[in-house]
């Protein structure tokens, strides 16, 4: 063989061995997840649960138990900040997880929406993709449609403040109609936290309530954690709504509410959203909140045997059951290793649009993201259920073709 053959299979031999690599190197990769949410402060319970979802999210994906998209999942390393639920804390802490830890894609905020619209302008400054986890304010959307090139890589992990309105507004229209409540003069009220959770929730519900002829008697926030609402209770009683919806996210401020608003003896049907769905709620005032409606029971280890089996998943793994939000954020996690799997690399518009092609079902539902870039609700992708405390346990009251109960 001559010299001149000899070199050329010497570097085809060569170019091959590249190639390989470079395939190899396009599926062989290790990506880095930061998260950020509230170890401390009023909700540090609920990040607490954020937290240990992440975490057995990725310790499943690492040890081979992981759904994975391909045959070579990338390996994971994940950290989390804390942000004591303030935004200023909160960006310092994924800036560190950025700069320091060279993260490749952030969670967060796993709780707060306020949090979310200051962490959502870190992904076209830094190229990072961004999600959400159970951030729910419609305003967080709102921003992504108003500038979808500059929000391409934010998405939200969790459906608008639309579910909770339209589940609320139905649930109703149906109790009105089976004479399960009385409609009275239509007068409806809210006592909410002031957030961006809090408001958008209450302006959702009042505005679909006001299409039906309503009016919004009152409407009062408080600051997140508030343990005395005399005060608000006092307008209500004067204002006589016919309905009323507390909205808080801190247990603490649910059982507060409800033990003073039972004390004053307000008449009106009370319905609640999210502080029901923690166990220290339902463990502090399961008596007092006998009969309350609620929205949304979406994770039930009570009432639903693949919620039992991931609760006690958690259990075996933590030492405590799984709640709501360690589902949420266990699937929050799900998705965003399946979107780096599939598109085989940490390039940032790779996993954006492997995420905008989500289709997954998870523990708490089957999540597809909408033009805004928000997780769908509704009967075909994440239920939203409204509850009953009958007998001091939790019944799914409607949707009637997912009833446990009928409503008391």
């Amino acid at each position: 063989m001559t010299i001149p053959a000899v070199r050329g299979l010497l570097t085809a031999g060569i170019i091959g061995a590249s190639l390989l690599a470079g395939a190899a190197s396009a599926q062989d990769f290790e990506v880095t997840i930061g998260a950020v949410g509230p170890l401390t402060g009023p909700a540090a319970n609920t990040g607490k649960d954020h937290r240990q979802g992440l975490e057995l999210a990725v310790k499943e994906w690492n040890e081979g138990k992981g759904d994975y998209v391909t045959k070579n999942p990338p390996k994971v390393t994940f950290m989390m900040e804390d942000t004591s639920g303030k935004p200023e804390v909160a960006i310092s802490a994924a800036q560190r997880l950025i700069t320091r830890d060279k993260i490749n894609m952030l969670i967060g905020d796993t709780l707060h929406s306020h949090v979310t619209l200051a962490l959502m302008e870190l992904a076209p400054q830094y190229n990072l993709p961004i999600l959400s986890a159970e951030p729910v304010s419609s305003a967080i959307a709102d921003k992504v449609k108003a500038d979808p090139d500059r929000y391409q890589l934010y998405w939200k992990g969790n459906w608008n403040s639309d579910g909770y309105g339209t589940a609320v507004h139905d649930f109703y229209d149906w109790a009105f109609a089976n004479e399960t409540v009385d409609p009275g003069d239509k007068k409806i009220a809210f006592v909410v936290e002031d957030t961006d959770y809090g408001i958008a929730n209450a302006e959702k519900i009042g505005d679909l309530f006001k299409a039906d002829g309503w009016t919004v008697a009152a409407t009062e926030t408080v600051p997140p954690a508030t343990t005395d609402f005399y005060p608000q209770l006092s307008k209500l009683r004067d204002a006589a709504p016919d309905v009323i919806v507390s909205v808080f996210t801190v247990p603490n401020s649910g059982v507060a509410f409800v033990r003073q608003m039972k004390e004053q003896a307000l008449e009106g049907s009370h319905l609640a959203i999210y502080y029901p769905t923690k166990p220290e709620f339902m463990q502090q005032a399961a008596d007092i909140a006998e009969g309350m409606y609620w929205a949304a029971l979406t994770f039930s280890s009570e009432l639903n045997p693949e919620h039992k089996a991931f609760s006690d998943k958690v259990e075996a793994e933590f030492g405590n059951p799984g709640t709501y939000s360690t589902a949420h954020a266990y699937c929050t996690m799900e998705i965003a290793l399946r979107a780096i799997d599939a598109a085989g690399s940490t390039d940032p518009k790779a996993i954006a649009e492997k995420l905008s092609q989500t289709d997954y079902d998870c523990v708490v539902g089957r999540a597809k993201f909408a033009e805004d870039h928000a997780v769908q609700s509704g009967p075909d992708f994440i239920p939203v259920p409204v509850a009953q405390i009958q007998g001091g346990k939790n019944q799914i009251i409607w949707p009637e073709n997912v009833a446990t109960s009928k409503p008391e």
